[in-house]
Order: structure tokens, then C-alpha cells, then sequence
């Protein structure tokens, strides 16, 4: 199994704690064994009168329930990292770990629930168990999850349930509870849930860009607002989606034209944004491909691997950078497939008798470069992507030497 250099870091740091508890519990034992007895000395009155003095040594305090059960953050981080290669059939250890890390994470909720000054982050945790309880397949429990999620979060104070931050949770519940409900068959409840997430989503995004006349600027581009689009942009996948399963096949894809009209209003798009993007894309081809057009499919697709090559092979974050990569690959099968299958009726069409009366017009040749729909978004570069350092040039004089 391939893990992640933050998954391998954090592995190594705790072999080396490891390491280390075990080295001083050997150093240890080693001094109990070779310390020389000392000789006996015999007490004087004044000694054994400070001796009954002195006070007990102080006992170490226990750990309270925050620390003992810090760990689950830690492991959710973990799972977080491998649930992309998480298979019941391959991996049959990973899902036990992400069990063992689900159960760590409600005995700390457990511990959150005796503190009532500890509401929000109550919240957080509450969203992180309905999350890995759904990633794991357990719908109605996720469900469940989601509820309390949405309980906690209505008990917070007015000021801060109004808040940019509660309503992003609102939004992340609401599309919680309406990906359960659509993975149990209940579409039409489930479509409900995911309209409530678009027009949270939108809210925000419409507060933080009120004048939506100004694109957006290559090298000023707010993190706020880049999160806020990229919400919006899942929730409109998220809505068409469903529609999608209900057959409402005109909704979807004008859902789905909505969400792909954002980014050329905008003109550029950080990292992030465009992973959202691509998956708009691929579901719009996907919707196109199952109506039979091929070529709007064709597109599409093309756009989306083009753009996510870019960011796999851009000085981007290593998460970012991986989905793309992911995302890209998932792009290679359906590319040529339906490449085949246009070339096939290429050459079918040219295959027919010169006088057969034409009903439709000839196919053109497949696009070695898909037709720009709208102009390609500009990926703003992010600060805090470290750049490589400078190679220095090879020193091949020894080795023309060899040669000679």
C-alpha cells in the first residue's frame, strides 16, 4: 500500500517515539541492576525527625478525557490520507483501522458531551463521524450522524450560528444527509437536502463577491471566496446528480451548465476550484454520453483531462496535485472509446455509395484539441507551494574523457 510523505512522516515520528520510550524503559532497568548497594549509613535522631517531615511525593495527574482520547483526530487525519485506496477486498486492514480510528473519535465525543463550553468543536466532530460513517457505507447510521451534526450545530448562539463557518457546516450537513438518502434509493427526500446545500452555498459566495461584474484577479485571488466557489461548484454537481437518477435529464444538465458557467465569469481559478471544476466536467460528459451525444461528451472530457493534467504536473500542493492525477487517469478509458466509436461512424459514412441520398450531414474528423467552449481558465498560482530548487549543470568532462 502506497501512503502519502505526511502519512510516512507521521509513521516514522511514532516509530521514533516508540524507539525512545522503549530505550529509556531499557536505560532504566539497566540502572536498577548495576547501581553498587549503598552502604548503610545509621540514623541520627535529627535525620529521622526531618524524614517524618517531609512531605509524600506528589502522584502524577491522570490525563483528563481530552488527552486520552486525542488520538482520534489524529487517526481521522490518517484515514482522511488512505481512504482513496480503502477496498473491503484488497485492504481488508485498512478498514479495520478506520474502524478502530471511528470508534476513538466517538469515545472523544463522548468526552465533548460532558462540556458544554466545548459546543463547536462538538460540531466539527460530530460532522467527522457522520463523514466516516458514510465513507464506510452505513447510510442510515450516517444519517443518524448528520442529524445530531445539525442538532448540535442549532444549539449554538445566534451570533455564531449565522456565522460564514456554521453556515458552511449547515452546507456540508444538508449534502450529507442528501447523499445518504440518495445512496438508500430515496431521491426525491434526497433532492431537497442537496438544493438546501446549493442555496447556502450561494448565499455565501454571493456575500463575499457582491459585485459579480469584477473578474477575479490572477494574483489576488481571496481564499475565502476560492472556497466558497468551489462549494458552489460541488453542490451544483451534487443537485444534478440527482436529478440526474430521478431522470430529469434537462434539469441536470442545465444544473450542471450552471455550475460550469462559474468559472468563465470568473477567469480564474485557484487550485482547488478547478478540482471541482474538472468533476463538473465529467459529470456533464458522463450526462451527454448516456444521451448519446457523443461529441458533447467527447468535449468535455477532453477539457477536463486537459485541465487536470495541467494541475498534476503544476507546483501545486501534493493533495491537489494527486486528485488531479487521479482524476485524469479515471479520463483515459471513456477518451478512447468514444474516439473509436466517432472514428467508426466516420468510416462507416465514408464507406456508403457516392449516389445514396445523404440525410445527414458527414461526421468531421475527430478534434485533435477540443473546441474552446468558453476561454480556459487561468490557474492562479498559490504562495505557499514551495518552488524547486535550481539544478545545478552536469559536469560531463570526465565522462567525454571515458568516451575518448
Amino acid at each position: 500500500m502506497k501512503f502519502s510523505p505526511f502519512t510516512k512522516s507521521c509513521w516514522n515520528r511514532g516509530s521514533a517515539v516508540l524507539g525512545m520510550v522503549t530505550a529509556l524503559t531499557l536505560c532504566s532497568c539497566g540502572e536498577k541492576e548495576e547501581a553498587p548497594a549503598a552502604p548503610a549509613v545509621e540514623e541520627t535522631p535529627a535525620a529521622t525527625e526531618q524524614k517524618v517531615e517531609e512531605e509524600p511525593a506528589a502522584e502524577t495527574p491522570e490525563l483528563s478525557r481530552f488527552d486520552a482520547t486525542r488520538d482520534a483526530l489524529f487517526d481521522h487525519v490518517v484515514f482522511q490520507l488512505t481512504q482513496k485506496v480503502s477496498n473491503p477486498e484488497l485492504y481488508p486492514e485498512v478498514n479495520a483501522e478506520v474502524r478502530d480510528a471511528l470508534a476513538l473519535l466517538n469515545d472523544y465525543y463522548a468526552a465533548l458531551e460532558q462540556e458544554p463550553e466545548m459546543a463547536e468543536e462538538r460540531v466539527r466532530t460530530a460532522l467527522l463521524i457522520a463523514g466516516m460513517t458514510c465513507d464506510l457505507g452505513a447510510y442510515a447510521k450516517a444519517s443518524a450522524a448528520y442529524e445530531n451534526a445539525l442538532k448540535q450545530l442549532e444549539l449554538l448562539p445566534e451570533e455564531v450560528r449565522t456565522g460564514r463557518d456554521a453556515r458552511r457546516s449547515l452546507s456540508t450537513i444538508e449534502s450529507g444527509l442528501g447523499a445518504c438518502l440518495l445512496y438508500q434509493g430515496k431521491s426525491a427526500d434526497a433532492l431537497a437536502h442537496f438544493q438546501k446545500s446549493l442555496d447556502t452555498d450561494l448565499a455565501v459566495f454571493k456575500e463575499l463577491r457582491p459585485d459579480e461584474s469584477k473578474p477575479l484577479e490572477e494574483n489576488n485571488v481571496d481564499p475565502e471566496l476560492a472556497l466558497a466557489a468551489s462549494a458552489v461548484m460541488d453542490s451544483y454537481r451534487c443537485l444534478g446528480d440527482c436529478q440526474n437518477v430521478m431522470g430529469d435529464t434537462e434539469d441536470a444538465r442545465e444544473t450542471y451548465k450552471k455550475g460550469l458557467e462559474m468559472v468563465p465569469a470568473l477567469r480564474v481559478v485557484t487550485p482547488k476550484m478547478a478540482i471541482s471544476y474538472i468533476k463538473l466536467l465529467i459529470a456533464s460528459a458522463d450526462l451527454e454520453n448516456s444521451l448519446g451525444n457523443m461529441k458533447g461528451a467527447y468535449v468535455s472530457w477532453f477539457q477536463a483531462g486537459d485541465l487536470s493534467k495541467k494541475i498534476a504536473l503544476g507546483n501545486h500542493p501534493i493533495g491537489v496535485r494527486a486528485e488531479a492525477k487521479r482524476l485524469n487517469e479515471s479520463l483515459i478509458r471513456p477518451l478512447l472509446q468514444v474516439e473509436a466509436k466517432l472514428k467508426e461512424e466516420q468510416r462507416k459514412a465514408a464507406a456508403k455509395p457516392a449516389d445514396a441520398p445523404v440525410t445527414e450531414a458527414p461526421l468531421q474528423p475527430v478534434p485533435e484539441a477540443a473546441p474552446e467552449v468558453a476561454p480556459a481558465p487561468v490557474v492562479a498560482p498559490e504562495a505557499e507551494a514551495p518552488k524547486p530548487a535550481p539544478q545545478k549543470p552536469r559536469n560531463n568532462r570526465r565522462r567525454n574523457r571515458r568516451n575518448r
